[in-house]
């Protein structure tokens, strides 16, 4: 059966993808059911619906422009604000057990590799793509995923496994940080100042309407295309000449370099940087088109068929994770609430990280985790290539 939009019809394709999108937004922001699901996987589910009954078609070249192009401009968007001298400066002492949360997905993306091997396709770039994810956010899924090309039919079921595991461990994380157990085997001397927090006051203070102007979204938007655009250029030069490949596989790739350039130029320039408003926004709304079509692009049965064996995948990196930073955490007596944020911060990102500490009141920690989160973004494309190709280099791939 033929869709009733055809591949090549450019105008309906582009107004569905975008009005997707849009109404995945909508309806996360507006129903607790869909914040629970998460906007991405919303987007995912709006996406498979068309595509599954006939509107959409499964494939269009329209499909490429968004992959090919708008996801680079993406990243840079997100990472206008990565001032590495800031982060490094106010995130203090978070910086510690946030690099042991990283250290714990890391190695729970080598653990997952190897137990999982031949259970799937692609074991190898699923474990990279998870890691980076587990690392920073979607915005390094996305990235590690198209550098190695990873199929829609396992980055839906993906991003749905992804997203149910961020979920119950946020539930996980915030009962640990309550539990007299482990209040009295780690310090929390955080907790016991949020204990007498007006937590819906911290939150109006942080959750609130950005200003923004047209030349906002000029400079934004001129900035990340020239940044994108220098990228790939350098990534072909690079590929032309660089003969081996770990190298080629981590610095002739446009991700790495978009993200260098970004964080070099943010923490250069970083006072013209900060000054603009609506990068975040513009580059997560670029993000949930994405989302939409990697939807179209799924056999609804085929992502139910792959979600058990993928959720206990990003199970097992998740467990790892907050299973290392707590070991590691209790023997270099950290702070409870830093070690449990740290984790969030990687498994969810900057956003988590910013909304579990104004539940619990941790009215010192928010920026801190906030940053914790954005030098996640930073880092986490190379970490998951790095994890990659040492899954490949163990599985003699």
């Amino acid at each position: 059966m033929s869709p009733l939009i055809a591949p090549d019809n450019a105008w309906p394709i582009w107004a569905s993808i975008i009005s997707g999108a849009a109404v995945a937004i909508y309806l996360e922001q507006k129903y607790r059911w869909a914040a629970n699901l998460s906007g991405p996987v919303v987007a995912l589910l709006v996406g498979m619906g068309l595509s599954n009954f006939k509107f959409m078609p499964v494939e269009s070249p329209h499909y490429d422009i968004v992959d090919g192009y708008l996801v680079r401009i993406a990243v840079p968007l997100l990472l206008l604000r990565a001032n590495l001298v800031r982060i490094w400066g106010e995130t203090g002492k978070m910086l510690i057990p946030f690099h042991l949360a990283t250290l714990g997905s890391m190695i729970g993306g080598v653990l997952a590799g190897l137990l999982f091997r031949g259970r799937f396709a692609l074991v190898t770039e699923v474990s990279g793509v998870m890691t980076a994810s587990y690392v920073g956010g979607g915005v390094n899924f996305v990235a590690v995923a198209e550098s190695y090309k990873v199929p829609s039919s396992l980055t839906n079921p993906l991003l749905v496994a992804d997203n149910f595991i961020m979920a119950g461990f946020f539930v996980v994380q915030l009962s640990l940080a309550a539990s007299m157990f482990f209040r009295r085997h780690f310090p929390h001397p955080h907790s016991l100042d949020g204990d007498k927090e007006d937590v819906r006051a911290l939150a109006a203070r942080h959750w609130c309407r950005k200003e923004i102007a047209l030349l906002d979204i000029a400079k934004g938007l001129a900035i990340a295309v020239s940044i994108a655009a220098m990228a790939v250029l350098v990534t072909n030069f690079l590929k032309a000449r660089v003969e081996n490949k770990l190298v080629a596989s981590i610095f002739a790739n446009p991700f790495v370099l978009i993200t260098i350039l970004t964080v070099g130029l943010a923490t250069v320039f970083h006072r013209n940087m900060e000054r603009i408003q609506g990068g975040d926004e513009v580059g997560m709304f670029l993000l949930y088109l994405f989302f939409t079509v990697i939807g179209l692009r799924a056999d609804f049965m085929e992502v139910v068929r792959n979600v058990p064996v993928l959720f206990l995948f990003c199970l097992v990196i998740a467990v790892t994770n907050l299973a290392f930073v707590l070991l590691a955490g209790k023997w270099l007596r950290l702070n409870l609430e830093e070690l449990l944020l740290s984790s969030n911060a990687t498994l969810g990102g900057p956003a988590s990280a910013m909304a579990m500490a104004i539940s619990r009141g941790w009215s010192n920690l928010v920026v801190p985790g906030l940053l914790a989160g954005l030098w996640g973004y930073v880092i986490g494309t190379f970490v998951g290539i790095l994890v990659t190709e040492a899954v490949r280099w163990m599985l003699g791939r």
